[in-house]
């Protein structure tokens, strides 16, 4: 992971730790294996019961850099925003509450964890539908 990747996380997480309607977060895709060195954007995955509050926080509340670029897509359940900031990084939040956790994992999303997935913080172990998901799955 690149050293502003790191920054960004790092200040995202002692941020959202302070909001009390997010319950977890995780890093999804080739962001969230340590040794990959690839250029791929940073994906956040949150869990949180007040969906359109974090995410109006993430735009307006998280103090890192300037938006340059905000881009909403809806998923289902899932929110996200595509965020590019004044330094050229991109980074996606997604957004979902634990309703979306007991789903079944569509092929695309089980495509985006089996390429990484990491809990990074967890109030109540949401994840652990995924993490089943993951180890069934890894030899396929």
């Amino acid at each position: 992971m690149r050293p502003d990747h790191y920054k960004l996380m790092y200040e995202f997480v002692k941020w959202a730790g302070e909001q009390s309607h997010i319950a977890g977060i995780a890093l999804v895709g080739p962001c969230a294996d340590d040794e990959n060195e690839e250029d791929s954007n940073l994906s956040f995955l949150l869990i949180s019961d007040k969906k359109t509050k974090t995410l109006e926080a993430i735009l307006h509340q998280f103090p890192f850099e300037p938006i340059e670029q905000a881009t909403k897509e809806e998923w289902g359940l899932l929110t996200s925003f595509r965020i590019e900031y004044a330094s050229g990084m991109e980074v996606e939040y997604g957004v979902a509450g634990e309703e979306w956790l007991r789903l079944p994992l569509d092929q695309e999303m089980g495509d985006t964890v089996m390429k990484g997935f990491k809990v990074i913080w967890d109030r109540e172990e949401l994840f652990v539908q995924i993490i089943r998901y993951m180890e069934t799955h890894q030899f396929e």
